[in-house]
């Protein structure tokens, strides 16, 4: 004979699995047992289908992106990416290393679109020389000679001829994970890189990220 889960005492079952006895105190446990195991499930019910439909938002919201939308996602984990590599180190254009640091392009991306994602084409730069400065153009030019020289800023201006694969929304959204993990992979190695490794993990990224042959 089972137990009452209330009393603990042995009792005669009268239903098919039945816990409690059928004293008053225990028929009010019981009953309360059952509220209990019903509210339960019900906000399990409840939560899975809040995920769900969190998920099926996520799915609408994506579905309705323009091309667009997703180079503007693009752009800026790729901002993230520019200045994980740079950290550590000067705005390109002012040598200062105060305030909110920007990803900055040197050809700028309305007179190179093409160039918008080319990450030779980005240099650490602080919000007011690129946001209040229009890039800083002439200062920027004069800190990528002093940083690298003359032979690399020349081959950044050459970068004009350089036209990228033209992409799908659905192929731009497969690079997002792709520059995610470069981050991922910088942000361990935990250290200032130097001039010539920010060089070459742009190089390196590039291909990896697949965008301009």
């Amino acid at each position: 004979m089972p137990r009452c889960l209330n009393c603990k005492q042995k009792f005669e079952p009268n239903r098919f699995l039945q816990k409690y006895c059928e004293s008053a105190d225990c028929e009010k446990s019981a009953q309360q047992y059952l509220d209990d195991k019903i509210a339960k499930a019900l906000k399990t019910v409840k939560q899975k289908k809040k995920q769900e439909w969190n998920k099926e938002k996520i799915e609408i919201k994506e579905n309705l992106k323009s091309l667009s939308d997703w180079k503007n996602d693009l752009q800026r984990e790729i901002n993230v990416l520019i200045r994980e590599i740079d950290k550590g180190h000067p705005c390109i254009a002012t040598g200062n290393y105060q305030g909110q640091m920007h990803c900055g392009h040197y050809l700028s991306v309305g007179s190179n679109p093409t160039l918008r994602f080319h990450l030779e084409n980005m240099f650490i730069q602080s919000m007011h020389s690129n946001t209040w400065k229009s890039g800083d153009t002439i200062r920027y030019q004069q800190g990528i000679k002093e940083t690298f020289g003359i032979e690399y800023l020349d081959y950044m201006n050459s970068l004009q001829s350089v036209e990228p694969l033209k992409l799908t929304s659905e192929e731009i959204k497969e690079k997002i994970p792709i520059v995610r993990s470069l981050i991922k992979w910088v942000k361990l190695q935990e250290r200032k890189f130097t001039t010539e490794e920010r060089i070459s993990l742009r190089k390196r990224f590039n291909q990896e990220i697949g965008i301009y042959n």
